[in-house]
C-alpha cells in the first residue's frame, strides 16, 4: 500500500519576509507627512506677525504720504484749543500751544523712522563690512577690528550717542562738518556709529561658522579669490541673520532718538515722537494726551519691529537647521 506523503507546508517566514530596503522605504514614506507637517507648523509666522507687519506698513505709508493726506499742518496752531482733549475736529487733541497732536504724531513718525532706518543702514554697511573681514581673515586683522568694536561696546549706548551727536554738531573739522551739516544729520551719524558693533559681531559670528563649510572649502580648492568667496559664498548665507538683527536694531535706535530728543538734542522745530514727549511733559497733568499718543505710537512700533525681527530670525534658524 502506497503511503501518501504529506504536502509541504509553507514556511511562515517565506510569506512574511520582505526585503529590508522595501521595509525601510515604506517606513520613510509613512513618516514623511508627519515630519512635513511638523516642519510646516514650526515655520508658520502667526497672526500677530502679520498684524505687526500691517501696522508697520500702514505707519510707513502714512508718514511718507503725510503731505497727501487730509492732515493739518504739524506746526499750525489753533486759537483757543491749547491743551484740549480729543474731539471730532482734533482726533488726538491739542498740545500746550494748540498744535494738532494727531497730525504731529504722523509727521513725527516720518522723522523718527527716517532717522532710525538711515542710521541702521549706515551701521549695516560699515558693521557688516567689518564683521565680514574680521571673520574671514582672522589673526591680526581680526584682533584689530574686534578691539575697536569692544571699545565702542564699552561705552553706555546713550552716553556714546550723546557725545557723538554733540561733537558732530559742534565740530569745526571740515570733513566731519560736511558729513554732519545739520543737527539731524549729526544725530543720524551718531546713531549709525552706535549700531555698528552689534552688526559687526553678528556678521563675524556667521562668517566664522560658514567659512568652515564644504562649499567654502570647495571654492578655495577651485582657486576662487578671497573677495569672491566672501561675497558669493559666505555673505548670502550670513545676510538673513544680519537683516533680522538690523530690523531689531531699528527699534533700539527709535528709542535712543526719542531719548536724545527728550533731552533737547536735535532739531526741535521738526516734530518727532521724542520732541512731542519733551514738549508735552511740561503740562502732563493738564494735557496727558499730548504725551500719551506719541508714546503709544512709539510703543506699538517698537513692539511690532521687535516681534517681526524676532519671528524672521526664528524662521531663518528653522530653515538653516533643516539643511
Amino acid at each position: 500500500m502506497l503511503e501518501q506523503s504529506p504536502s509541504p507546508t509553507p514556511s511562515p517566514t517565506a510569506v512574511d519576509d520582505e526585503p529590508p530596503d522595501r521595509i525601510d522605504l515604506e517606513m520613510a514614506l509613512e513618516a514623511a507627512p508627519e515630519q512635513e507637517d511638523e516642519g510646516y507648523e514650526r515655520k508658520k509666522l502667526g497672526l500677530f506677525f502679520w498684524l505687526a507687519v500691517v501696522w508697520l506698513i500702514g505707519l510707513v505709508l502714512a508718514s511718507i504720504g503725510a503731505d497727501l493726506l487730509p492732515l493739518k499742518a504739524p506746526n499750525q496752531t489753533f486759537a483757543g484749543t491749547a491743551r484740549n482733549g480729543p474731539s471730532g475736529e482734533h482726533l488726538f487733541g491739542n498740545d500746550n500751544i494748540g498744535h494738532d497732536v494727531f497730525s504731529r504724531t504722523i509727521y513725527g513718525a516720518r522723522k523718527s523712522l527716517g532717522i532710525a532706518f538711515t542710521a541702521q543702514i549706515i551701521g549695516f554697511v560699515v558693521g557688516g563690512t567689518i564683521g565680514l573681514i574680521a571673520g574671514f581673515y582672522r589673526r591680526r586683522i581680526e584682533g584689530i577690528l574686534t578691539g575697536g568694536i569692544d571699545i565702542l561696546l564699552a561705552f553706555p549706548a546713550l552716553i556714546l550717542a550723546l557725545i557723538m551727536a554733540l561733537f558732530l554738531a559742534e565740530t569745526e573739522i571740515p570733513v566731519l562738518r560736511t558729513l554732519a551739516g545739520s543737527e539731524t544729520r549729526a544725530l543720524i551719524w551718531a546713531l549709525g556709529v552706535l549700531s555698528i558693533p552689534t552688526i559687526a559681531r553678528i556678521t563675524r559670528a556667521g562668517v566664522l561658522v560658514n567659512s568652515e563649510r564644504e562649499y567654502v572649502l570647495a571654492a578655495h580648492t577651485l582657486g576662487a579669490r578671497n573677495l569672491r568667496v566672501m561675497t558669493r559664498e559666505i555673505l548670502p548665507n550670513v545676510l538673513p541673520a544680519m537683516l533680522a538683527f538690523s530690523l531689531i536694531g531699528v527699534s533700539f535706535l527709535i528709542i535712543v532718538e526719542a531719548a536724545l530728543a527728550f533731552l533737547g538734542l536735535g532739531d526741535l522745530n521738526t516734530p518727532s515722537w521724542g520732541v512731542m514727549i519733551n514738549f508735552g511733559r511740561q503740562n502732563l497733568e493738564e494735557a496727558p494726551h499730548a504725551v500719551f499718543f506719541p508714546a503709544l505710537f512709539m510703543f506699538l512700533t517698537v513692539l511690532s519691529i521687535n516681534y517681526v525681527g524676532d519671528r524672521i530670525r526664528q524662521y531663518m534658524d528653522v530653515r538653516e537647521s533643516a539643511l
